[in-house]
């Protein structure tokens, strides 16, 4: 097993955002993750072989991190495309490709079509649908998955990704089709719940994709050496007998020792084809954005990964702040009428594409990350500090770190509890036990609804009832997420943020102080009282 730490890169393509991880040093291997899922599901992969090759995982278009590609329905040969833009992209000369499910055919594809690119394929699951079958999962597999009001969208998601582990596909309950593999455990569930949710109703891209393509003249067209596994217990394995008339050196390899026993033969394969190859050299990572270019990017803290849009500007740089426990900003919130400004937009530690670190997130360690993503951009511009809901926290502590670099602080409805209103805030926060019936993620989706419907301080009553509409369920969809991701952190977060006292700290500060909150985002007028 590999000690090379994985490092995690965003590349632009056409404007659009890739992200992808690298591990080690050698030649190349570049894997290809199945749908719904993305290149996290390769981590281990990357570690066993990082030891003896530069292994590469980038999150195919619309999954994990990446940007998905304009238009709809999508082709697998789109996915390929896609995926080889990528690879010109990074540099990526000679290189073994592996590819499971869906990956299995974006890898094919890209096998096929720059056959001199490729030394080696090898399949999880090369899947083969009939036209029937393809008919058949098309109409029942992938139904739409939309935000309702009232989360049930969420419970069918459990209950969906318990079900594929029974039964494929996943809504036929006869005992032909059952599965006899392991089901997933409470913990796995979640995983692949989150899996889903990080793509929402694009998940059925890629699985489409798969369902639609199947024309498979191309692999009797492979000039390099390809072995296509089917593991013992995958329901893929059906389609081996369908895959005729290949060529020698295109072999279909029936894998009766799971897991270990495909990567025991994928070390002979890649030694074969790979350890004559020149290792690869990746390209640095990152740069200074330009002026007026967003540039999505990794920073490197001590608390961990750290993402971030960044982009360059003149006369200030703006650091915009998201409220702890809802969607990371994006670049199109930014207001126009700072597109002179440099600006950069950090993912908190915990959330979205920053959420991958697993230590704590105390203010102290929120703090040192913003500080170092700050760093990292170079500048030495002043500094404007912009925070929404909760984040207003952090604030004092980034004063007092950046001292007379504060330009200015601007605050968007800013939360300004007192003692009792903190205690009752925390103790009505979501559960963070992940339930094995998927009840967490109801106690999450009724929280984060409630919350813009309730002043979420206090005890649930007529008083504490805001004013306000009801919100889309987009938006109530998207911090859930959030919620989920965080867990136990939520928690801390919360704790660290809403401090009591916290508006005699903003008050004082020795700074210029922009407060923006309407009545009905200024609980008691407490956010006006601070413009005075």
């Amino acid at each position: 097993m590999s000690h090379n730490p994985i490092q995690r890169r965003f590349v632009s393509i056409h404007g659009r955002q890739v992200h992808y991880r690298i591990a080690g040093q050698g030649p190349a291997l570049l894997l290809i993750h199945q749908s719904p899922q993305n290149s996290r599901m390769w981590l281990g992969m990357m570690q066993r072989y990082a030891d003896r090759y530069t292994v590469i995982a980038p999150d195919t278009p619309g999954f994990g991190y990446s940007d998905p590609l304009p238009g709809n329905p999508m082709t697998i040969a789109e996915f390929g495309a896609a995926t080889m833009e990528f690879v010109e992209a990074i540099g990526l000369q000679r290189c073994a490709v592996f590819g499971m499910h869906t990956g299995g055919l974006i890898a094919a594809w890209l096998a096929w079509a720059r056959p001199e690119q490729f030394a080696a394929l090898v399949v999880d699951g090369y899947a083969a649908f009939t036209p029937e079958e393809s008919a058949l999962y098309g109409e029942a597999y992938l139904p739409p998955f939309v935000p309702q009001w009232d989360g049930s969208h969420l419970r069918w998601l459990w209950a969906r990704m318990r079900e594929q582990k029974y039964f494929f596909p996943w809504y036929d309950g006869r005992a032909e089709a059952a599965m006899l593999i392991p089901p997933h455990t409470t913990a796995s569930t979640h995983e692949a719940v989150m899996d889903v949710l990080d793509v929402g109703d694009a998940y059925r891209a890629g699985y489409a994709a798969a369902f639609r393509h199947n024309d498979h003249h191309w692999l009797g067209q492979l000039r390099m050496p390809s072995w296509l596994v089917y593991r013992h217990g995958d329901p893929l394995r059906a389609h081996a007998p369908r895959l005729r008339d290949l060529p020698s050196h295109v072999v279909v390899v029936d894998e009766p020792d799971g897991i270990e026993g495909m990567h025991a033969r994928l070390d002979g394969w890649l030694a074969q084809a790979l350890d004559a190859e020149s290792a690869y050299i990746p390209p640095p990572n990152g740069g200074t954005a330009a002026a007026g270019a967003w540039q999505r990017r990794i920073v490197s803290t001590a608390a961990g990964e750290l993402a971030v849009w960044e982009r360059g500007g003149r006369g200030r740089l703006r650091l915009c702040l998201h409220a702890p426990g809802t969607r990371p900003l994006s670049p199109e919130q930014v207001a126009d009428a700072d597109a002179g400004e440099a600006c950069l937009l950090p993912d908190l530690p915990g959330h979205g594409a920053s959420s991958e670190g697993e230590g704590g997130l105390d203010a102290i360690t929120v703090v040192a990350a913003l500080l170092a993503a700050v760093q990292s951009t170079g500048s030495d511009l002043p500094v404007v500090i912009e925070t929404h809901g909760a984040a207003a926290g952090y604030v004092p502590a980034l004063v007092d770190a950046f001292g007379t670099r504060v330009d200015e602080v601007v605050l968007h409805a800013p939360w300004l509890l007192d003692a009792a209103e903190q205690a009752q805030l925390l103790q009505g926060l979501p559960t963070a036990t992940i339930d094995r019936a998927g009840g967490h993620l109801g106690d999450a989706w009724q929280w984060e609804r409630e919350r813009h419907l309730l002043w979420p301080w206090l005890p649930a009553s007529a008083a504490a009832r805001r004013r306000v509409a009801a919100p889309a369920p987009e938006q109530v969809h998207a911090n859930v997420v959030e919620v989920l991701r965080l867990g136990a952190r939520l928690a801390t977060l919360l704790r660290d943020t809403t401090a009591p006292g916290l508006a005699e700290h903003l008050r004082t500060l020795p700074v210029p102080l922009r407060v923006l909150a309407d009545e009905h985002s200024d609980y008691q007028g407490r956010a006006a009282a601070l413009r005075s």
